[in-house]
């Protein structure tokens, strides 16, 4: 049986997923389940970076020899208005040479800003995709006398004083396999256990569904209070029922 009261799932019945489920209170999901975005890599920013170097040295010392070169062409051959232009141009080079390092870096940090709303926007998708219902899983670990422990854990749901619901885990059953213990032995209890926590976890989704299905149609018609309520006492007895027909269900065969 699941090692969770089916109604303690009515009070999480309209909280939210608490953002601690993305960083410190992440390992308490099922490894399955957790998401862990990887670090952005500011490729884009770093060659834009790189480029505005290159285009500052190249306008500060191209500014400058062109600078010179027209001067010298007015200075020993009479140049005309075009060395006068080239002059005037090469001195806007110099003068605004470090202006490329702000373009590229400007572009760079839009770029990065950019990358950074479309983590938090995946990252706040997929956290308001957790639903407040029991898991289970299971684990494997080699102790110190080369024994194998294997653990069934709940990921029971807990209501924050926020009004939001994170996880807790909670080893429920564990089994030691001496070291002398086969692989075959050891692969057997392990994918027993975790046949049997997959039925306990897709049963806990169940009652859930059950529940949060018949409470959000009825919020959609709620004014008051009072009919949130109603609502809520709605989805304890679709849950109620729906456990109670499980109940009369034969047992599932492994």
């Amino acid at each position: 049986m699941p090692d969770s009261g089916g109604q303690e799932m009515v009070a999480f019945l309209g909280a939210r997923p608490d953002p601690r489920l993305l960083d410190e209170d992440l390992d308490n999901l099922p490894a399955a389940e957790q998401r862990r975005e990887p670090e952005p890599v500011s490729h884009g920013h770093n060659r834009l970076v790189a480029a505005g170097s290159f285009m500052t040295g190249a306008s500060l010392i191209g500014g400058a020899l062109l600078t010179l070169y027209a001067i010298w062409r007015l200075a020993f051959h009479s140049g005309g208005a075009l060395d006068i232009a080239l002059v005037v141009l090469g001195a806007v080079l110099v003068a605004t040479h470090w202006g490329w390092v702000h373009v590229a870096e400007y572009v760079g940090i839009s770029l990065d800003e950019r990358e950074t709303r479309a983590l938090t926007r995946r990252a706040g998708e997929w956290l308001a995709s957790i639903e407040p219902y029991p898991r289970f899983s299971v684990t494997t670990s080699v102790l110190a006398d080369a024994s194998t422990r294997v653990e069934r854990v709940l990921h029971r749901p807990l209501l924050t004083a926020r009004g939001t619901f994170t996880f807790e885990r909670e080893t429920t059953a564990e089994r030691v396999l001496g070291a002398d213990a086969s692989a075959e032995e050891i692969a057997d209890v392990v994918e027993t256990m975790r046949r049997r926590a997959r039925l306990d976890s897709d049963r806990q989704r169940e009652l859930w569904e059950a529940a949060s299905s018949t409470y959000r149609a009825r919020l959609l018609h709620a004014q008051d209070e009072e009919e949130r309520l109603a609502a809520q006492r709605a989805a304890a007895a679709a849950l109620s029922e729906h456990i109670n027909e499980s109940l009369r269900e034969p047992p599932l065969v492994e």
